[in-house]
C-alpha cells in the first residue's frame, strides 16, 4: 500500500481537528442565516417553533459551482489533491464562500505532508497559528418523516400525533494538542530556528456513522382561551419527544502523533531519532444504540418560547472491534507505512456525546420579528440573535452568532416578488477553514408563503 494513501488519513485527521463551523454553512434558508441562523441547533424545541413558520424555503445552491469546479481536490490521484480544501468544501457546499480557493499556511503544511514535499524549514509554514488545544464535537442527524395525527387536526386547538421517520446519524469529535514551541515558530513574524528540538502534534479523532430510526410524539394543547390569543390557532403549548434507535454502520477512532525533530541548524532532521508519524486506529462496523430528544414550546399571540434537550442518554455500543498501528519512519525518503495488527481492545465499546440543551424566545408581528437562542452541549456555549424589519415588499435583517469563542455577524434582505413568492439573500461571516480565518459567505434561497398566510 502506497505511503500516499496512509498520509491521506493523516491529513484528513489534521484537517478535521480544526472545529469547522457547523452553522450557517449547512442552513438552506437565507432568511434564517441573515438573522443569525437562530434555531439551527437541530433542537427539537426549536423545530416545534419552526414548523409554525408561515413559509417554506428552497436553497439556490450556487456554492456547488465552486465545489464542482475544483473537484480535483477530492481525488488523491490528482496532483491538485488538497484534503484541507476538500474538508472545507464539504463543510460549506451550498453557499458561495469568497476566497474559497485560496490556500493558507495550514493547508500548505498538510498538503506537503500528503504529497511528500514537506519542507525542512518549519518557517515555511509561518502564519498558521491555531490554538494549542482544540476540543470540538459535531453531530448531523436530520430526521425525515411524517406525523400521523390520531386526535385533532393540524392547526386545531388541541391535537395529538405519532411521528415516524428516519435519517443519518453522523458524529465527529476531536481533541488536538499542538506543542507551544512549534506554535511560537508558526506564529512568529520573523524566522525562528530551534536546534536539537522536538515538536509534537497530537490528535484523537472519533467518528460514528449510523442510521437512525425514529418514533415520537407530537402534541399541542390549547391552554389559552380565545380572548387571550385573539383567536390565533397557532397559539398553545407544544410538546414533542423522539426516540431514536441507532443502527451503527461505522466507527473509527484515530490516535495521531506527529513529531518534528530538528538538527543543529534548526532544520527538520533527515535522520530522526523518534518516529515522525504513528497512528493508532480502532474501527468497527457493527453497533447499536439509542438517543432521546425532548422539546416543548409555547406560542401566544406574537410571542414564542421554547426549551429542549437533544441526545438524552445517547450511546452507541460498538462490537467486533479491530485495532492496528501505522508507523512512518521518514517524512522525506518515501517508503510505506509499516502496518501492524493489534489485539482487539475488547468485546464492546460504548461511545456517547454531550447532551445538547437549548432555550429560545422570540417576537413577531406584521412589521417586526426578533429571535434569540442560547445553547450548550456539543460546542460549548452558543448564542444566536436576529432581527427583521419589513417595509412593504422588502424585509431587511441582521444577526449575530457567538460560537467557538468568537462572534460572527450576518445581514440580509428579502423581497416579495408576488403575494406568496419571494427571494432572500444573506451575507454572513464564517470560519469553516483550518486557519479559522473569517471569510464572507453569500446565501440565496426562494421563499413560498403558505396559502393561508
Amino acid at each position: 500500500m502506497k505511503t500516499k494513501w496512509h498520509l491521506i488519513a493523516v491529513a484528513l485527521t489534521a484537517a478535521l481537528s480544526t472545529p469547522l463551523a457547523f452553522s450557517q454553512n449547512l442552513v438552506p434558508d437565507a432568511r434564517r442565516i441573515g438573522m443569525g441562523a437562530v434555531g439551527n441547533q437541530g433542537n427539537l424545541a426549536s423545530e416545534l417553533v419552526e414548523e409554525q413558520r408561515p413559509y417554506r424555503s428552497f436553497v439556490i445552491p450556487l456554492g456547488l459551482f465552486q465545489v464542482l469546479k475544483n473537484f480535483q481536490v477530492f481525488n488523491p490521484d490528482d496532483p491538485a489533491f488538497d484534503p484541507v480544501r476538500a474538508v472545507e468544501n464539504l463543510s460549506s457546499p451550498m453557499h458561495i464562500i469568497f476566497n474559497r480557493g485560496t490556500s493558507g499556511a495550514g493547508s500548505n503544511l498538510v498538503g506537503d505532508l500528503v504529497n511528500g514535499r514537506f519542507s525542512r524549514d518549519l518557517n515555511s509554514y509561518r502564519g498558521f497559528a491555531p490554538a494549542s488545544e482544540i476540543d470540538a464535537q459535531g453531530l448531523w442527524s436530520p430526521s425525515w418523516g411524517k406525523t400521523f395525527r390520531f386526535s385533532g387536526e393540524a392547526g386545531a386547538g388541541t391535537s395529538h400525533g405519532v411521528f415516524v421517520g428516519a435519517g443519518p446519524y453522523v458524529a465527529l469529535g476531536t481533541n488536538v494538542k499542538i506543542d507551544q514551541n512549534l506554535l511560537d515558530i508558526l506564529s512568529s513574524s520573523t524566522n525562528v530556528y530551534r536546534p536539537n528540538s522536538t515538536f509534537t502534534i497530537g490528535d484523537i479523532t472519533t467518528g460514528q456513522g449510523a442510521i437512525a430510526i425514529t418514533g415520537g410524539y407530537r402534541g399541542k394543547l390549547a391552554v389559552f382561551d380565545n380572548a387571550q390569543t385573539g383567536g390565533n390557532t397557532r397559539d398553545g403549548l407544544y410538546i414533542a419527544t423522539d426516540y431514536h434507535y441507532l443502527h451503527g454502520i461505522h466507527y473509527d477512532t484515530v490516535d495521531l502523533n506527529v513529531r518534528f525533530g530538528t538538527d543543529q541548524a534548526g532544520q527538520v532532521t533527515l535522520q530522526p531519532t523518534s518516529t515522525p508519524i504513528d497512528i493508532g486506529r480502532t474501527s468497527g462496523k457493527k453497533g447499536r444504540g439509542f438517543a432521546i430528544d425532548l422539546g416543548t414550546a409555547v406560542i401566544v399571540k406574537n410571542w414564542n418560547f421554547s426549551f429542549g434537550a437533544n441526545g438524552v442518554g445517547n450511546r452507541i455500543v460498538w462490537e467486533s472491534l479491530r485495532s492496528e498501528q501505522l508507523v512512518l519512519r521518514s517524512l522525506f525518503q518515501g517508503g510505506n507505512f509499516v502496518r501492524t495488527s493489534l489485539p482487539s481492545p475488547g468485546a464492546e465499546r460504548s461511545v456517547s456525546l454531550p447532551v445538547q440543551y437549548a432555550a429560545a424566545g422570540g417576537y413577531s408581528s406584521d412589521r417586526w420579528a426578533a429571535q434569540t437562542e442560547v445553547s450548550h452541549g456539543l460546542q460549548d456555549l452558543s448564542v444566536r440573535n436576529g432581527v427583521e424589519y419589513k417595509v412593504g415588499r422588502l424585509a431587511v435583517r441582521g444577526g449575530s452568532r457567538y460560537q467557538l469563542d468568537r462572534w460572527h455577524l450576518s445581514t440580509g434582505a428579502g423581497v416579495n416578488l408576488t403575494k406568496r413568492f419571494g427571494i432572500d439573500m444573506a451575507i454572513y461571516q464564517t470560519t469553516a477553514n483550518i486557519e479559522r480565518k473569517q471569510q464572507i459567505g453569500l446565501a440565496l434561497s426562494l421563499r413560498l408563503d403558505r396559502a393561508d398566510n
